[in-house]
């Protein structure tokens, strides 16, 4: 599984390069090596799931798993792009509801743009 890592700002827009189901082995990939980025600074990441073609429990999990990890660094994790079938996965689960989805990257991007950094919220 292949990432495109784009930095818009103090933004990272996270994308699956090609054809991608989270499930199984590569939901643990995905998850290690989003945590792997949180380490390495990134505090307000755009996951662009527009290539995910279908995800399972171990995919919830592991988006679960990294809003964990996101909300502990005190930053932020939004979901864009969403296909139908992980739309009606979240919705399904109801965990549309604890995560912030954006139709777009740059509707997402927008949103961020307008929220304080860590610092200046006094973290």
């Amino acid at each position: 599984m292949d990432f495109a890592l784009n930095q818009a700002g103090r933004n990272l827009v996270v994308s699956f390069v090609g054809r991608v189901d989270l499930e199984g082995e590569e939901s643990a990939a995905f998850k290690d090596r989003l945590k792997a980025l949180v380490e390495q600074g990134a505090d307000r990441v755009v996951l662009d799931l527009g290539n995910v073609g279908f995800m399972d429990s171990l995919g919830l999990g592991a988006l679960i798993s990294c809003l964990k990890t996101l909300k502990q660094a005190d930053g932020q994790f939004v979901l864009t792009n969403l296909s139908e079938s992980v739309d009606s996965v979240l919705r399904v689960t109801r965990l549309h509801r604890v995560f912030d989805v954006r139709p777009t990257v740059k509707e997402a991007l927008d949103m961020l743009d307008r929220l304080p950094v860590a610092a200046e919220r006094g973290a």
